[in-house]
């Protein structure tokens, strides 16, 4: 069964982008066929994999409101088993322009439709929203992960969030299973990081995964290069901890010991 994980935090900058790319760079090297999704209409994803629509190229905007076939909108990467549905700005107006559209919720779940089986994972990076891009992603996921880093006003808005993956698994898509929190860009010298870390933890327990995400400017410098971390550094920390995290994938969603 293929696992379709919207990558989801309705805040800004806690790396659900960069966590889009690596997980799934990482499980593309252990031979899974990855897709990755970019519904945000910044197309950091995007560029972070080295695409760049150009004129007249066909991306998520395009493969969400049914103008091109599925395949005219997924690009290959430099690493093999990892595809792309690239983004563009673009994407903006669709949720204005799909807002009187009946079944508006649930047209990227109709565009996978035809293509999920060809993929064993497939990600969804998502804009820093609550809006109809994120619903849309919430619909056509089974599984979530939360991004989360570990400042008092990040996790602010977490209990939000698990509200609405509660409202649309009721209400939408009751294949909406499951959800688990990464911490990211942990730095363990400062004391506020460390209580955020025990008190995410102590509230969700075995929803946290057990590795968290450091600070780390390789990943930074990665992203901005257009490359997944372990081809820009593979031994930084970065690297070895989306890897372990990726490992923690395997074990939740396919028993893999």
């Amino acid at each position: 069964m293929t696992q379709i994980i919207a990558v989801a935090n309705q805040k800004g900058g806690t790396g659900k982008t960069t966590t889009t790319i690596n997980l799934g760079a990482c499980l593309a090297e252990r031979g899974k066929k990855v897709l990755l999704v970019d519904l945000d209409p910044q197309a950091n994803m995007s560029r972070g994999v080295n695409i760049v629509l150009g004129e007249g190229e066909k991306g998520s905007y395009d493969f969400i409101t049914d103008r091109c076939q599925p395949h005219e909108a997924i690009k290959p990467t430099a690493i093999p088993n990892l595809f792309v549905v690239p983004s563009h700005i673009d994407l903006a107006a669709a949720e204005a322009e799909l807002f009187g559209e009946i079944g508006r919720e649930q047209l990227l779940r109709a565009s996978l439709g035809d293509i999920q089986d060809h993929f064993d994972y497939i990600f969804i990076d998502t804009p820093p929203s609550l809006g109809l891009l994120m619903i849309n992603a919430l619909s056509a996921a089974n599984q979530v992960i939360i991004p989360v880093q570990t400042q008092t006003f990040a996790v602010n808005g977490l209990n939000q969030l698990l509200k609405t993956i509660k409202t649309v698994r009721t209400k939408i898509n009751p294949s909406l299973s499951g959800w688990v929190v990464l911490p990211t860009m942990v730095d363990y010298r400062r004391n506020e990081d460390k209580r955020v870390l025990q008190d995410i933890t102590k509230e969700y327990g075995e929803k946290v995964l057990p590795i968290a995400i450091r600070v780390n400017a390789k990943l930074l410098e990665a992203v901005r290069m257009g490359q997944v971390i372990t081809q820009y550094d593979r031994n930084s920390t970065g690297a070895k901890e989306y890897c372990s995290c990726a490992e923690e994938l395997l074990k939740i969603y396919e028993g893999v010991a």
